[in-house]
This record gives C-alpha cells, sequence and structure tokens, in this order.
C-alpha cells in the first residue's frame, strides 16, 4: 500500500509568519497533532507540532504552589519561532510499511507528504495506518476476489486470515508475481502467500 492511497488530502497548513495562536487553535479546532508549515510556493518548510506548543512556558496555577510564582515569558508571536524547521516528510510514492516504521521508531504522530517537488499534498498519521491495519479479513478477501476477476483470474482461490492472504492458483511464476503483487496493495494485508507456499488453511 502507498501513502497516496492512505494520506489525507487538502490537510491545514500555516506559515511561518501565521500568527502562533491563530496556528494554536487550529490544531485543537482540527484534532490534529501537527501542522505543516509552508511557503509561497506550498513547499514545505517546517511543522508545528503539539509538542512544539507544551514546550512553551505556560502560566502556572496558583493553587498548585505554595510559594509565588514568577510571571513567564511572553509568547511568541509567529510560527517560526516554534516551529520545527526542515521536518521529515513522506514521498506521497512511498511504501506505507516504511513510514509506520519511520512513525514508530520515532515517535512521531503524522508526517506531511510531498510531491517530488517538495510541495505538500497530504499528512498521513499513525491513526490512518491503524485504521488501515484493521480492516477486516472479510473485506480484504472480497476486495481481491474482485481485482482478480478484472484480471480475468476468476480461478484463483483467495483465504484470508489475520491479515495474511494466501492465494492458490497462480500456477506461473509470473502469475504469483502478479497474485503477490495486487494481494499486496490490499489495506490491512500483512503477508502474503502464493502457490505452492501458501497454507491451506
Amino acid at each position: 500500500m502507498l501513502v497516496r492511497e492512505l494520506m489525507a488530502t487538502d490537510p491545514a497548513r500555516v506559515q511561518a509568519t501565521s500568527p502562533l495562536m491563530a496556528a494554536v487553535r487550529v490544531l485543537a479546532d482540527r484534532g490534529v497533532s501537527a501542522l505543516p508549515v509552508v511557503d509561497d510556493e506550498g513547499r514545505v518548510v517546517g511543522i508545528l507540532s503539539e509538542a512544539d506548543v507544551l514546550r512553551l512556558q505556560i502560566t502556572e496555577d496558583p493553587r498548585a504552589h505554595l510559594a509565588g510564582i514568577p510571571d513567564p515569558p511572553p509568547w511568541p508571536r509567529t510560527v517560526e519561532t516554534v516551529m520545527t524547521p526542515e521536518p521529515v516528510c513522506a514521498l506521497v510514492g512511498s511504501d506505507v510499511s516504511t513510514v509506520a516504521m519511520m512513525m514508530a521508531d520515532t515517535g512521531w504522530k503524522s508526517l506531511p507528504v510531498v510531491d517530488d517537488h517538495d510541495r505538500l499534498v497530504g499528512m498521513v498519521s499513525r491513526s490512518e495506518v491503524i485504521r488501515a491495519l484493521s480492516t477486516s479479513d472479510t473485506e480484504i478477501r472480497r476486495r481481491l476476489v474482485h481485482e482478480f476477476e478484472q484480471l480475468g483470474r476468476r480461478e484463483w482461490t483467495v483465504r484470508v486470515q489475520d491479515g495474511v492472504v494466501s492465494v492458490l492458483g497462480a500456477a506461473s511464476a509470473r502469475d504469483a508475481a502478479l497474485a503477490r503483487a495486487v494481494a499486496a496493495t490490499a489495506p490491512g494485508v500483512r503477508r502474503v502467500e502464493v502457490g505452492d507456499m501458501a497454507s491451506p488453511g
């Protein structure tokens, strides 16, 4: 599965010169964990995340402190003073498995998705990956049976158990490669077994 098949298109975005408080309101109103920061050409130049905002000093509640508390410094006025510059982005044609591993290893909740010219085209999040992984076996099988029929391969048998797809009847190496390639694109597929490698159950 490719990032373009999973990403949210037309995501909210801000510019480096946007007021910080306006950007924080967008984070809250949209319920997103990060906002891509773009230039006038739509190229990603930074990202403003919840973590970036939380690092700012917030006025302490005097009820939680016995001693007096000093006033915090004023908040920055613009996004550029808080954002993380030059963020890691996912290419629109990237493999979702690679992006998922990247988010798991780094703890990032979402990544901007860009085209070959670094222009923003979407956002991909951990929750979207999880939703894809939660696709039922029945739905996976229904999709693959339909796609194989469209390819004129009605004789192929498809079984799915816990996201593992078994395809029987693809006798030639060419057909096996085709079955594997098609099955691997379906949301929720964890592994594909074809031909003699396929398990009977």
